[in-house]
């Protein structure tokens, strides 16, 4: 698992992702609900890739939801995860973990290895959709298009239509779609906000469309939709 790290004003860095934890234990439902949003944490580098540390899901620090990572690559293959999505790669564990945060790079084999992990994996500028696993990673970084908003809109002189979103942390995306394209974009004039998207691949053709678990065949005019044999996007911290 990677993730884009988000510091505000445009700056961010990348780090491999090690763990997830939410540490629940209000005493009442709102306490509970509060830490739901509040809580979860990820362990990930710091900016200088010396120490691992704690990296809250949402700004501590205000009263709305902000969102502070980016996860860009959702692969947990070699995690172990507990049913409530918490856990970590396998060859750690969340006491072990705690031992690490902070401690210098050199003072313990564990933290060589989880660096060794991070020099390998090669961040791309730009991501296409080929296959599910790169649908889900979209859904990971998107959050699923949650109240994502267009804020631009352009079908380029090639053929492809651009659209550029603003999403609710610090970034936007811009996607590219081309190839047999068809689409409907008007009706988000009326309510520009997405509650969610369906992203899927049928008949060589990639669908993106405004509404959750939409098969194309049941598509209908009412419907916010593009369909094309390609797609790619690049995400963008504000």
């Amino acid at each position: 698992m990677q993730a884009m790290i988000c510091l505000g004003n445009g700056k961010y860095y990348f780090s491999t992702v090690y763990g997830y934890y939410k540490d629940i234990n209000g005493q009442d439902e709102y306490d509970k609900y509060l830490q739901e949003i509040y809580n979860p944490y990820w362990i990930v580098w710091d900016e200088k890739k010396e120490h691992l540390i704690k990296w809250y899901d949402v700004d501590q620090n205000s009263k709305y939801i902000i969102y502070k990572i980016i996860i860009i690559d959702s692969d947990q293959t070699n995690w172990n995860i507990n049913a409530d999505g918490e856990g970590c790669v396998n060859f750690l564990s969340k006491e072990i973990i705690t031992s690490l945060l902070n401690q210098d790079i050199n003072s313990n084999p564990l933290l060589s290895k989880c660096l060794e992990i991070d020099k390998k994996y090669v961040y791309k500028d730009k991501y296409e959709i080929k296959n599910l696993k790169d649908i889900e990673d979209l859904k990971w970084a998107t959050r699923e298009f949650h109240d994502a908003e267009i804020i631009k809109e352009k079908l380029n002189s090639d053929g492809s239509l651009y659209l550029k979103f603003s999403l609710p942390y610090d970034a936007e995306i811009e996607i590219w779609f081309w190839g047999n394209l068809e689409y409907n974009t008007k009706i988000k004039n009326i309510d520009p906000y997405f509650m969610g998207v369906t992203i899927t691949i049928q008949d060589g053709f990639i669908y993106f469309i405004d509404d959750f678990n939409m098969k194309p065949e049941y598509l209908k005019p009412e419907h916010f939709y593009v369909k094309a044999r390609n797609m790619q996007y690049r995400i963008i911290p504000v």
